[in-house]
């Protein structure tokens, strides 16, 4: 009976809360039962924040070619913060050509690499252009086996000839992948081309001419021709991502010399279960040199109270509450009926040419680092954060999770069963991006000025808490 009627009541007790010292009293029933009852809203609990580095993250078989580096840096205090991220990109070509028959009259014109960009970027795209390198591999992508599982990693990398077969420089223009115009929905954005030279194309087209025994099958294909590399030059300030699909391509160009010319094609196409990207970052002036962290992890406080979210490289927070049980102290009897979590990027790490993500992954974790359960909304739907962006008041701008089943297990847990949050991209995209994201922990301020910004981290509870009297 008195839960019925706590739940009842409860309902006309939120409008009352108003701060973190709000309290609520209700004497319920003093004719036949003594209760006493308050609704509190508590947002004082300390949150223990830390940046946790991953050894290595599987970036194969993700569809995406990532170029280019970025130098991460807060825009309004000059910090450098994950460092400089550099990409380059491993792709396998297959061969095309085993039942080609050029016939006679045929005559080699070019060879080309056709790609799209995806529509991600990092970094100023606008005042930067891509200077890109491609080389050619010289030894064939072998399969690291790791517990029966093949995988290529962010740290993987093989040998090509430091001598590039060609050099571009372009515009990056970033594009929709459905419209293929660019991001601001303005020109339409061609495929990128790339000439090889000559030479390698004529001596493929000769031996396809040849029936040559390095076209007879895929493996001697590859034995001849083991792929390419794609490296930014120094000069780049940005990365970009390409389109590793059907999309990309290699296109032998030849015509038929007759009494009208026929242009033909063969067309070499990406072997994307071993393409992947090699993603390094030098932490050289950051506050995250490898030597600071202590297994793997390193806290809030050593990092000018902030941490750090990273794809690619592979960063993602880790949050405790240390004192969390300490809310049972407050009453003999109590129930946390809601707990919402808000994470706050710090200002000046997000800008134009570096865009919020628009959301993040959040979920629970056992002491054993193993993540057990992704925290779902009320529709049992994996959470976000609903991202709320304020670009004039950069404190509004917050990631919110409710964390409510989280956090009333955590009341009650034993501490060989606690567990912590963990806040990350999505699988997807902490292996198929750079995004990067910093968050300001429980003591984070930063000043602009004469403004100083809290982008704090807080956990609100609304703990309604009951005595007998």
């Amino acid at each position: 009976m008195k839960k019925k009627l706590l739940t009842t009541l409860l309902l006309y007790a939120c409008t009352y809360i108003l701060s973190c010292s709000s309290e609520t009293y209700f004497t319920i029933g003093t004719d036949w039962i003594d209760t006493h009852m308050k609704l509190v809203y508590i947002d004082s609990c300390k949150a223990k924040v830390s940046t946790v580095r991953i050894d290595s993250t599987p970036t194969y078989n993700q569809g995406t070619i990532l170029v280019g580096k970025y130098e991460d840096v807060n825009t309004v205090t000059g910090e450098k913060l994950t460092g400089t991220i550099k990409t380059t990109s491993y792709i396998e070509i297959s061969n095309p050509a085993a039942s080609t028959d050029l016939g006679n009259n045929t005559v080699f014109d070019s060879l080309v690499i056709q790609m799209k960009f995806n529509g991600f970027y990092m970094g100023d795209t606008v005042n930067n252009n891509m200077h890109l390198f491609v080389h050619q591999l010289s030894e064939r992508i072998k399969l690291d086996v790791v517990v029966g599982t093949e995988v290529y990693y962010n740290t993987t990398k093989f040998a090509y000839d430091p001598v590039p077969l060609a050099e571009a420089t372009f515009p990056i223009r970033p594009s929709d992948s459905a419209s293929n115009k660019t991001i601001d929905g303005g020109i339409i954005v061609e495929p990128l081309r790339i000439k090889l030279p000559d030479y390698l194309g004529k001596e493929m087209f000769e031996k396809i001419a040849s029936k040559a025994d390095e076209f007879d099958s895929n493996e001697k294909f590859l034995d001849y021709f083991k792929g390419l590399v794609f490296v930014a030059g120094d000069d780049v300030e940005a990365i970009a991502g390409f389109k590793a699909d059907t999309s990309f391509k290699i296109n032998l160009h030849y015509h038929i010399q007759e009494e009208f010319k026929t242009e033909k094609v063969i067309t070499f196409s990406i072997n994307t279960t071993n393409q992947f990207n090699n993603i390094t970052a030098d932490r050289s002036g950051t506050k995250l040199l490898p030597d600071s962290f202590t297994d793997n992890e390193i806290e809030s406080y050593k990092t000018g109270n902030q941490a750090f979210i990273s794809a690619g490289d592979g960063l993602y927070a880790k949050i405790e509450f240390p004192s969390l049980q300490d809310i049972l102290l407050l009453s003999t009897y109590g129930i946390v009926e809601q707990a919402i979590l808000e994470i706050r990027p710090v200002y000046g790490t997000y800008q134009k040419y570096t865009p919020i993500p628009p959301s993040l992954s959040i979920s629970a974790t056992n002491i054993s680092g193993e993540a057990e359960s992704t925290l779902t909304d009320t529709q049992g739907q994996s959470q976000s954060g609903s991202l709320q962006v304020d670009p004039q008041f950069w404190d509004n701008t917050i990631y919110s999770f409710d964390v409510t089943s989280f956090i009333q297990n955590q009341m009650s847990a034993p501490a060989d069963q606690k567990m912590f949050l963990t806040l990350k991209f999505s699988d997807s995209e902490m292996q198929n991006s750079t995004k990067r994201l910093v968050i300001g922990d429980s003591d984070h301020s930063i000043q602009a000025g004469n403004i100083t910004y809290y982008n704090r981290i807080k956990l609100i509870i609304y703990y309604n808490m009951y005595n007998d009297v």
